[in-house]
């Protein structure tokens, strides 16, 4: 009988010891739960290094992003090569931690012109991946984001500043006209439309540039996208036309057009001597789309 009551009670004693384990470990799993984001998120402080490709085949230039963060927010700054080389700090804004995941936006303004740049990656394994969007002229443009630890760096290094070739702007793209067909004053312009009424005026303008005020009858081809703008300018097939080309200021988008037309054999095309902007500067009339 005390050999029974013996084994009774240690038999017991182990069960209430597995219920108790078994208590305890959901505890501690759901406690991992509720601390595990704030442990995730504490992985973004620290310094972030990413590269770009140098402007005008020039060196390649660092960014460094620093960050702290503080529950859900997320405050810090970018260092990067200026236009004079030299590192610039932009500090960051709407800066978001949720769990793993951080997002933050960078504003900058360049001769009168914002420039909004989105963040948004997960943070993971000594990295940052994810993607960056660039809006510029209201216009998106993506392409994917590697930042890795920098360690105690905080500051991008200078690098030489290359001038653009003549005839070309700082991303490398041509903004002279060469080709046989002319610039004209934006006079002639309203005397060229009114002698060819059929006219197609071609704005290579983004689609937002051109909803925001663009020529009555004028058609939108977008040639602002290095990667697709040759796609678009194909679908021009008419030779027997009459073309009037204009982009915002008459550089590289117009310049692209002309350059098609000359590659393809078209005979009539003209393009606006400094673009929308010279049309609008000069009283003449536009039209906006309706929203």
């Amino acid at each position: 009988m005390a050999k029974f009551t013996i084994k009774f009670w240690l038999n017991l004693k182990i069960k209430n010891m597995k219920k108790q384990t078994a208590s305890l470990l959901k505890y501690l799993a759901g406690a991992l739960l509720l601390i595990g984001p704030t442990l995730q998120a504490a992985d973004a402080d620290g310094n972030w290094i990413w590269t770009t490709p140098g402007r005008n085949g020039g060196a390649t230039r660092e960014n460094v992003l620093s960050l702290k963060t503080d529950g859900s927010q997320l405050t810090g700054k970018i260092s990067a090569p200026g236009r004079d080389g030299k590192p610039a700090v932009t500090q960051i804004t709407d800066g978001k931690v949720d769990g793993n995941n951080i997002s933050f936006a960078v504003v900058r303004v360049f001769n009168g012109n914002t420039i909004s740049t989105t963040y948004t990656g997960t943070v993971a394994a000594g990295q940052i991946t994810g993607k960056i969007e660039t809006v510029r002229n209201g216009e998106t443009q993506s392409r994917e984001w590697l930042a890795k630890n920098a360690g105690d760096q905080t500051e991008a290094t200078a690098v030489a500043v290359v001038a653009p070739k003549p005839g070309y702007d700082e991303n490398g793209h041509k903004i002279v006209n060469e080709t046989h067909y002319k610039d004209i004053s934006v006079a002639d312009a309203v005397k060229f439309l009114a002698e060819h009424p059929d006219a197609v005026i071609i704005d290579a303008r983004s689609p937002s540039e051109f909803a925001a005020g663009h020529l009555a009858n004028a058609k939108n081809y977008n040639l602002t996208d290095d990667a697709t703008y040759k796609d678009v300018l194909a679908t021009i097939t008419d030779k027997s036309k009459w073309y009037l080309v204009h982009s915002a200021v008459g550089h590289y988008r117009t310049v692209r057009a002309l350059e098609y037309f000359e590659a393809n054999g078209f005979e009539h095309a003209v393009a606006i001597d400094g673009g929308f902007r010279a049309w609008k500067e000069a009283g003449q009339p536009i039209v906006t789309d309706s929203k």
